[in-house]
């Protein structure tokens, strides 16, 4: 098994980022805009030889790191609050569970809790 940051690879991100001048899909530009029910964030991750997936650690927009406890389930989901469909990883962060999304665009996100 070995362990593969996908979003920093050689210190850099593999993701097109509007300052570099790269033109942008339409994935990377809906990825790029702040949504208010989903929160993409970066995700260290471990691949099996069988090519399964395991995360590791969330790194949360404004850069703290949190590491993933525990993997409680995983399954093909859509996120009801958030839209947008994927593999979901039902974790323990700091003994709360989270539910954090793999898109087939390459994207994770977690939704946000929305304040009444």
């Amino acid at each position: 098994m070995g362990v593969y940051d996908y979003h920093h690879d050689s210190g850099r991100s593999d993701r097109p980022d509007a300052r570099d001048g790269a033109p942008l899909t339409e994935n990377a530009q809906e990825a790029l805009f702040v949504s208010p029910y989903k929160a993409y964030v970066e995700v260290i991750a471990d691949f099996s030889s069988d090519g399964r997936m395991k995360p590791l650690r969330l790194i949360w927009e404004d850069g703290r790191k949190y590491d993933i406890d525990q993997i409680l389930r995983v399954d093909r989901c859509a996120s009801l609050k958030a839209g947008g469909a994927g593999i979901r990883y039902v974790c323990r962060i700091l003994g709360q569970r989270v539910d954090l999304y793999y898109e087939e665009n390459g994207f994770w996100f977690v939704s946000r809790k929305m304040r009444v």
